[in-house]
């Protein structure tokens, strides 16, 4: 913080919250301020300074946010803490950026213009991998402490993101501050639409990774769009083979639990049960079957062989 204390005498003072909560200042010492707007802030050490000077002019101005913790909750992708800076600064004229705050403030004095938005709800949950296919967006729950000069407690509201992402109404992007819990609601149905205007706004990731394995041709680590479906990562691993069995899908949750399926490979229904829209760390396993088995267990043993019995005989030998 910058704090004039008085400008007829010339005094102010740079200061830095420290992890107590408190700021050192000429005559007053040590100052306890967590959790004062600037207005409560300049109030309190307008009656402070009384004592020393006739008529003191406190204004304080803040020169470096400190960053903040919020937590996002509900259906997301990482629901958890997220730790968010307090402020970012660009330089020249970035009004046309879409992605900027509303919240904006610009130093004229400069040749170049500094602009300083605000960290946003929508950067909170973007920061958690986005919203899933049944994120409730008309139902965005903010929890805030509210002011000291307004008995402290917390506040709450409520967002409707789907006339952001599908009207740009940018005004239910609010700035988010520290301790704030946003909650993202879950709904009954899947909505697959709402995913893409999620991942054409930037709130969601385009891509994802998932990793194939088994019984496919090209298999390991592939990235995939972030609306795609089991059978679409499969084709992205060159395809399955022929001869296949079974296909398994591991995901491991948010809260810790594993959802394991046992799926029989099909294009059709996508985003349903067997073939399911993917998240990014999903495992995809395509399997043997009994005959993948016998044929690979046939291969190591035929191999150093060749020429002394062909695969019909050792397949007719085993038989008999």
């Amino acid at each position: 913080l910058n704090i004039i204390i008085s400008r007829e005498l010339d005094i102010n003072a740079n200061v830095i919250i420290d992890g107590e909560g408190t700021i050192y200042l000429p005559k007053i010492e040590r100052v306890y301020v967590s959790g004062l707007t600037v207005n409560e802030l300049n109030k309190l050490l307008h009656e402070a300074y009384l004592e020393f000077i006739k008529l003191p002019e406190i204004a304080t101005i803040i020169t470096k946010y400190r960053p903040i913790r919020v937590f996002v909750d509900g259906e997301v992708v990482k629901p958890g803490i997220r730790i968010m800076p307090g402020s970012l600064g660009l330089f020249g004229n970035n009004k046309g950026n879409k992605n900027l705050n509303i919240f904006m403030e610009e130093n004229e004095s400069s040749s170049d213009k500094i602009s300083v938005f605000f960290p946003t709800v929508f950067d909170a949950i973007r920061a958690s991998g986005g919203i899933t296919q049944y994120s409730n967006l008309k139902n965005i729950q903010i929890i805030r402490k509210d002011n000291i000069s307004n008995g402290s407690g917390k506040i709450t509201t409520t967002l409707n993101f789907e006339d952001l992402l599908r009207l740009g109404k940018n005004s239910q992007n609010i700035r988010i501050y520290d301790s704030d819990i946003i909650k993202v609601k879950k709904s009954d149905e899947p909505n697959t639409n709402l995913l893409t205007s999620a991942i054409l706004s930037n709130l969601n990731p385009r891509f994802i990774k998932v990793f194939v394995t088994g019984r496919v041709n090209r298999p390991g680590s592939q990235t995939v769009s972030r609306v795609s479906v089991l059978s679409d990562a499969i084709d992205m691993a060159g395809g399955a083979k022929i001869m296949r069995g079974p296909v398994t899908f591991i995901r491991f949750e948010s809260d810790g639990s594993i959802d394991k399926r046992k799926l029989k490979l099909t294009k059709n229904n996508r985003g349903k049960y067997n073939n399911p829209n993917l998240r990014d760390g999903d495992l995809i396993l395509v399997g043997n079957n009994i005959l993948t088995s016998t044929n690979e267990v046939i291969q190591e043993f035929t191999s150093p062989f060749i020429g002394i019995f062909s695969t019909y005989g050792l397949i007719k030998a085993i038989s008999d």
